[in-house]
């Protein structure tokens, strides 16, 4: 930690993680009302299961390149630009996406989604390495992490309030959220910049903060930010770039890449079916629905901040024992959860939710924050956008295999999702053993970070 720091409990950087997340909580609203209305998308333009897996599938294989051509584009002129972009292609194919009619115009515009709204993540995860300190980082990539959590919570109720407000026609839904769009372009345009020594809302002792790492390693010196010698910070954090072939070969970085990628299969599982399954299986109405599927996201929502929390403050930086805990637990939760039938009690129904979305949540925060540890923050980017490529491109696979093992009994109509959800379970288990070949980086300079120092 930098001493001779005035301590104040104002910092900008708490103002911008929640612009962060509000900016990114309504670009993933789209993503969570298209599985919402997906029961009535679908019978208006004639989709049966496999074809809705097919289309969550495509968003996320092109999602996933899109990531890593992300990263490597933060890198190299900033994240602000990116979001911008990002903000404005949401809102664009939002809108579209109330005119469309045809399966073949879903699958394209799910393509297109992937592609172009891939932009979202790494600019927003990558801004929270450069403002926060390295024991803040879990717990504030976890609350942005809140994005894709508890968005899921309040949106199905939203959605479906708009969807019976609107007259039950879900095209209307889209073409007026496509306008929400405005709110996280104006808080960028006038909030966000890409490094603290850059923006009038940063003092020079926050922006010291930011700079912990560097200047402990020697690679800054305190005197360069109270001077205010902007190009010569820009300068010497150019000289850290390092190769992605480099990236790659640094232990646990391969093993990094897996728990993502059984993060993110796990979690788009859940995401696209969800709906469905509280529909098909308890019959519940579209408002009912609505509020029980927001139960294990608001789970995940304490689940991610707690697991954070205990990272940076119990562990001290330490990753990897939370990230194999989240994956442990939540095993036996899914495995009750593909157990349940109509008629089961509210109260197992309640827990069983409540618990799989904590335990299956807490990756977020330290995972995310791992690649800060092991690498300079001026080649985030590149990294999480390869760890994000690959997650992205396997959890292409999770909803279309989901489609196939929900089993329709052809005589009572019944739906049975016990195979869909033991698939979940089996994703956690990747998880496990990919955990295990971690390497905690935290207070330790790793073999890239030596090599930049030397």
């Amino acid at each position: 930690m930098v001493d001779n720091i005035k301590r104040t409990a104002y910092r900008f950087r708490y103002v911008l993680l929640v612009i962060l997340t509000i900016c990114y909580s309504i670009q993933y609203l789209d993503r969570v009302k298209t599985n919402i209305l997906m029961p009535f998308i679908s019978k208006s333009i004639g989709m049966n299961t496999v074809e809705i897996g097919i289309g969550a599938a495509l968003m996320l294989l092109f999602y996933g390149p899109s990531q890593m051509i992300t990263g490597w584009i933060c890198d190299k002129i900033g994240s602000r630009k990116v979001m911008i972009f990002s903000i404005l292609s949401w809102s664009v194919l939002t809108y579209l996406m109330g005119d469309m009619h045809f399966v073949g115009e879903y699958y394209l515009r799910m393509a297109l989604f992937g592609i172009l709204v891939g932009t979202e993540f790494i600019p927003s995860v990558r801004l929270i390495v450069r403002y926060f300190p390295p024991l803040q980082r879990a717990r504030a990539e976890s609350i942005v992490s809140w994005a894709w959590i508890i968005t899921p919570a309040w949106a199905p109720i939203l959605s479906t309030y708009m969807f019976k407000s609107l007259n039950s026609d879900w095209r209307a839904v889209f073409h007026v959220l496509a306008f929400f769009g405005i709110i996280p372009l104006i808080l960028v345009l006038t909030t966000v910049f890409d490094r603290p020594e850059k923006n009038k809302f940063v003092g020079k002792e926050e922006a010291i903060e930011s700079y912990e790492e560097e200047i402990e390693q020697g690679l800054i010196a305190k005197a360069d930010i109270e001077s205010g010698n902007v190009d010569l910070i820009e300068n010497k954090a150019k000289a850290r770039d390092i190769p992605l072939s480099k990236i790659i070969k640094t232990p646990g970085f391969i093993p990094l890449t897996f728990v993502y990628i059984a993060a993110q299969l796990a979690y788009w599982g859940v995401m696209t079916w969800s709906a469905m399954y509280l529909t098909q299986v308890f019959n519940f109405n579209v408002m009912k629905m609505g509020v029980w599927a927001s139960i294990y996201f608001i789970g995940g929502a304490v689940g991610s901040f707690g697991s954070g929390w205990v990272s940076d403050r119990i562990l001290n930086g330490r990753r990897r024992p939370m990230i194999i805990l989240c994956f442990l637990l939540m095993i036996p939760f899914i495995i009750i959860l593909a157990t349940l039938q109509k008629g089961v009690s509210p109260y197992v129904l309640l827990l069983t939710l409540t618990g799989a979305g904590i335990f299956s949540n807490m990756v977020w925060g330290p995972a995310i924050s791992l690649p800060a540890d092991m690498f300079p923050v001026e080649v985030y980017g590149k990294a999480m956008g390869f760890v994000n490529c690959f997650a992205y491109m396997f959890a292409a696979a999770s909803p279309y295999v989901m489609g196939w093992l929900i089993i329709t009994n052809p005589v009572t109509k019944n739906v049975n999702y016990f195979w869909a959800w033991i698939w979940v379970a089996f994703t956690a288990i990747i998880g496990v053993v990919a955990a295990f070949k971690l390497v905690d980086r935290k207070n330790e300079e790793t073999l890239v970070q030596k090599e930049t120092i030397a």
